[in-house]
């Protein structure tokens, strides 16, 4: 493994940790008000089009990242549509 190599991981390490915190406060307040569905979508598209970039050359860091990335944004979906609807069923849903 040569450094560049060495260097996509961490630096897809790095990017891709970003979405743990938002992951960890959903999941502690049942909330996800503040986060756009859309921007969240749009990302999760883009990160799977990069794993099949990755996949056409053969480029482990990009496809490492992009799917453990793509893999945080669906679950930030799910917890969007999942917590936002409880919150309609509660009448709370615009506060």
């Amino acid at each position: 493994m040569d450094g560049f190599t060495v260097l996509g991981l961490c630096a897809g390490a790095l990017t891709t940790s970003g979405y743990v915190p938002q992951i960890i406060k959903g999941y502690r307040t049942r909330k996800m008000l503040d986060v756009s569905f859309m921007m969240v979508s749009i990302l999760c598209v883009g990160m799977f089009m990069w794993i099949i970039y990755g996949l056409s050359q053969n480029d482990i860091p990009l496809i490492v990242s992009n799917t453990i990335g793509t893999s945080f944004l669906a679950t930030l979906i799910a917890m969007k549509i999942h917590y936002d609807r409880k919150l309609e069923a509660a009448g709370q849903g615009n506060q």
